[in-house]
C-alpha cells in the first residue's frame, strides 16, 4: 500500500464527508472506493467487456451462435441495401 497526502479546500472535504456519511463510509473509505471505480474506468478495455467477449467469440468457436449477414438484417428488416 502507498499513503498519499491530499490537500483539498474545506468546503470539498465538507461534501465528501457529506457523501461518505451519506454511504456509511468513513472518509477515507469513501475516497479509496472512489479511486477504484475510477481506475476501472479507465481499464482499456474493461475487464467486464473482455469476459464478455470471450465468452462470445467460445460460443461463436463452439457454434452456438450465429450472425447473420448484413443483406439479411436489412431485408428483415425492410431496408433496401442502398450500396448496390
Amino acid at each position: 500500500m502507498i499513503r498519499k497526502e491530499l490537500h483539498l479546500k474545506e468546503d470539498i472535504v465538507k461534501a465528501l464527508e457529506k457523501e461518505a456519511k451519506k454511504q456509511n463510509r468513513s472518509l477515507k473509505n469513501y475516497l479509496e472506493n472512489l479511486a477504484i471505480q475510477q481506475v476501472k474506468r479507465l481499464e482499456v478495455p474493461s475487464k467486464e467487456y473482455t469476459d464478455m467477449m470471450d465468452n462470445l467469440l467460445d460460443r461463436f468457436e463452439n457454434k452456438e451462435i450465429e450472425f447473420s449477414s448484413i443483406e439479411e438484417v436489412l431485408n428483415r428488416n425492410g431496408i433496401s441495401d442502398s450500396s448496390s
